[in-house]
């Protein structure tokens, strides 16, 4: 391929209503901004060797050919095939490069702990912590709803937020309640509790213990 110039023509497109992205949320006032676990198509007119469907990974990178990683995490698809055209304009000539938004693969948040259905959760966008929670059953009678971690990886670092829930619950504080990820996920600790009945028999178990040695010791 000679190394030409010219500016190359862009197309991009989002599937409207899209396929599990919620129907009215792309529009032209308000463009879709491109997530980690997002899938992409990219195609290079008339290079169909270079086509592609790319899973935007956590450090918010796809990998492309010719170019290697390029971040894309908070970008729109037009946006998207500008920097793509940018990057490859060295290898091509009017070039019409299509950058269309999928379905992610695996959607899921993972919630785990003390919740009546631990495991992954299909990811729905909007939802929030409390949210997630509800959709792995609730949380348990042992569940500690004051500390819950959720866990989302930036840069390939994992980074941990502590969410009372309790609060989010009893006195709607929903500045906490903030809107989970694919790929995040949630764990809820067990409450700390005591267990009268195993402090009743060690006491029972302790006094009998002393008053045999006392019996012991007056013979």
């Amino acid at each position: 391929m000679a190394a030409l110039k010219d500016e190359p023509a862009i197309i991009t497109g989002v599937p409207l209503g899209g396929e599990g992205k919620g129907e009215g949320e792309l529009n032209p006032s308000a463009p879709y901004k491109i997530e980690a676990g997002d899938v992409l198509e990219i195609v290079i007119l008339g290079e169909e060797e270079l086509t592609r469907t790319l899973m935007v990974m956590h450090n918010g990178t796809i990998s492309f050919p010719l170019i290697g990683e390029v971040g894309v995490v908070g970008l729109t698809t037009e946006e998207i095939a500008r920097l793509l055209s940018e990057k490859l304009k060295t290898y091509f000539t009017h070039a019409v490069i299509s950058v269309i938004l999928k379905s992610p693969t695996l959607p899921h948040v993972s919630v785990f702990g003390e919740v009546l259905r631990p495991g992954s959760v299909e990811y729905q966008r909007g939802l929030r912590v409390t949210d997630y929670i509800a959709l792995a059953g609730g949380p348990t009678n042992r569940a500690n709803l004051k500390k819950v971690k959720a866990v989302r990886f930036v840069d390939q670092k994992a980074v941990v937020l502590t969410v009372n829930v309790d609060e989010i619950l009893k006195k709607g504080r929903q500045d906490q309640n903030f809107e989970l990820k694919s790929g995040d996920w949630v764990y809820i600790n067990k409450r700390f509790t005591i267990e009268w009945g195993i402090v009743i028999n060690t006491l029972s178990l302790a006094v009998s213990v002393v008053t045999l040695y006392i019996t012991i010791q007056r013979l």
